[in-house]
């Protein structure tokens, strides 16, 4: 059975960061999954989990000139 063809998003708007709310974040997610989309929730990284590890360093980084 073939496949109909979905339209090419239009452009994107840009947006100001600041402006952007949870609810706004939740909105663009449900129109994502409404659409057929799925979100891949991925497991804690090796980075995530030594977040609370304090890193020492053998000398001092170098101030660049």
């Amino acid at each position: 059975m073939p496949t109909k063809k979905q339209p090419m998003p239009g452009p994107r708007k840009p947006v100001d960061a600041r402006s952007v709310t949870s609810e706004d974040i939740a909105a663009h997610l449900d129109a994502f999954a409404a659409a057929g989309g799925k979100v891949e929730v991925l497991g804690v990284t090796r980075v995530l989990k030594r977040v609370d590890e304090v890193v020492v360093s053998p000398t001092p980084p170098r101030s660049r000139r």
